[in-house]
């Protein structure tokens, strides 16, 4: 079924472009690691901002608590020639207000404590609780320090002023809840703001970031429409691309030129291997069975070596062919003729081939009522015949010698299913799709002979057919390689004459 499913959607959509899947779009993909970044750099950005606002206004409450403090030492410095209490009271009672209050008492006697009049600070002098705690915080620090009592906020300091001539430790103590109140007010909508403006700078960013993106994405699409057939007609214009990628256009121009002439000089290479190398081994070939029908005056040794050669040589002349349909398939030049084919023609064709190397053990296996005559597929006669003959040969080599190699032919779904199994070990499911690359063989190969080709013939061909070639496991042990075409309609019989 996973041959059939391949095939529809090769004959259907050809060979689908290079496509990047999702996972990686999403691990590794540049657009979302910008994106990331920017999300940080305006959360970091946004965040030292409402910090710094958050530093600003307690610094300025520490400055107007110190320049209050200075005024107040300053008054007090005015009038140290009255040294009674009740001077000392006036004076606190004139600089205190509603919602300030200085105090004050020798160094080292607290229960001295000179107060204003209640009567000009009611609401901060009537509250001992108050007065307590700013005693016992001024202990631990005399700098300008914020702390809450009753839901309110406050900003306390204190100062040691020599007095009279006498040390006394002075007390100012502000209500700052307005204030405060204010700032947490002006932080929310500050965050607020800061949280609108970086949805719409990440928006703004990202359709950005997409559209200074798009360039790499055409020049990547370029790169995956590059074919072998078409190096010369396929160029960038690095002027006409962004400045970061002219360098990249540049070395790509290059390499495609050197591409073209390496694609040169193989299908130099591939015209001198068609015309140096197969009429040698040819003629190789032709005079050893002509030595071999007239071998009656040879030795069974000599006649065996001569067999050798015509072996050797025939095996040397199908391996040029597999390599010259290889480079011609990569050059784009592989021509196929494709029309309806007779199944049983091919199969019984290819059999005839194998047999006249000296296999006789293969066996057709057909389902009831199935006569591959009457069964017809679009395709290159001669390619499936090839393809059928590296088949059927790998499996002679991987099936003991007593064992047959069997041969099926069913249809599916319009679809002609060429079957070809071995009884050898098998392909193990990690090793199914690099059979069919060149030069790599399976681990269960031993020390049997091969170059590694002839798989990947297999499946060059049967994709230039449009079709497709997969392996599965065999009932009972053994391999089962499928070839997948296209079926078609009988051609139609030619008109007999007019008599």
């Amino acid at each position: 079924m996973r041959l059939i499913a391949g095939l529809r959607e090769r004959c259907s959509f050809g060979f689908m472009p290079w496509r990047r899947s999702a996972a990686t779009a999403s691990t590794r993909s540049i657009q979302r690691r910008l994106e990331r970044t920017g999300v940080m750099a305006l959360l970091l950005g946004y965040g030292l901002l409402l910090a710094v606002n958050l530093q600003l206004f307690r610094e300025q409450r520490y400055q107007r608590q110190l320049q209050t403090m200075r005024r107040a030492e300053r008054l007090l410095r005015s009038s140290e020639d009255q040294q009674d209490s009740q001077a000392l009271r006036r004076i606190l009672s004139d600089f205190s207000s509603f919602d300030l209050v200085l105090w004050g008492h020798p160094d080292g006697f607290p229960a001295s404590l000179v107060m204003p009049q209640s009567s000009h600070n009611d609401r901060l002098a009537s509250s001992p609780g108050l007065l307590l705690q700013a005693e016992s915080r001024s202990v631990q620090s005399m700098a300008p320090q914020l702390f809450e009592y009753d839901d309110r906020s406050y900003m306390l300091s204190s100062e040691e002023i020599n007095w009279g001539g006498t040390p006394w430790r002075f007390h100012l103590l502000r209500d700052v809840s307005d204030a405060v109140a204010f700032q947490r007010q002006l932080n929310g909508l500050l965050l607020l703001a800061a949280v609108l403006a970086s949805l719409v700078s990440i928006l703004i960013n990202r359709g950005g970031i997409r559209r200074g993106l798009d360039p790499l994405k055409r020049f990547g699409e370029s790169l995956a429409s590059v074919r072998s057939n078409s190096l010369q007609q396929q160029r960038f214009q690095p002027e006409q691309q962004p400045d970061e990628l002219q360098p990249l256009a540049m070395a790509f121009n290059n390499l495609l030129d050197r591409l073209a002439e390496s694609f040169d000089r193989q299908k130099q290479f591939a015209s001198t291997v068609s015309h140096e190398l197969r009429n040698p081994i040819t003629l190789i070939a032709g005079y050893s069975r002509r030595l071999l029908r007239r071998a009656d005056n040879l030795s069974d040794d000599q006649r065996h070596q001569l067999a050798i050669v015509e072996e050797e040589s025939r095996r040397l002349g199908r391996l040029v062919t597999d390599l010259l349909a290889l480079t011609r398939a990569e050059m784009g030049h592989l021509q196929m003729d494709l029309q309806p084919l007779c199944i049983g023609d091919a199969v019984h064709q290819a059999i005839a081939l194998c047999e006249g190397s000296g296999e006789h053990r293969f066996k057709l296996c057909l389902p009831e009522n199935l006569d591959p005559d009457t069964i017809h597929a679009l395709a290159d006669r001669d390619r499936v015949v090839q393809c059928l003959v590296n088949l059927m040969e790998n499996a002679c080599k991987y099936s003991p010698p007593e064992s047959p190699v069997e041969i099926g032919c069913r249809c599916q779904q319009s679809v002609v299913l060429l079957s070809v199994r071995d009884h050898g070990p098998g392909v193990p499911s990690d090793e199914r799709d690099q059979v069919f690359e060149r030069f790599r063989r399976g681990r269960n190969k031993a020390d049997i002979p091969g170059t590694g080709i002839g798989l990947a013939v297999v499946k060059t061909l049967v994709e230039q057919m449009g079709g497709s070639v997969g392996v599965e496991d065999a009932e009972g042990g053994g391999a089962v390689f499928v070839l997948a075409l296209k079926e078609c309609a009988a051609p139609a019989a030619a008109a007999s004459p007019a008599r």
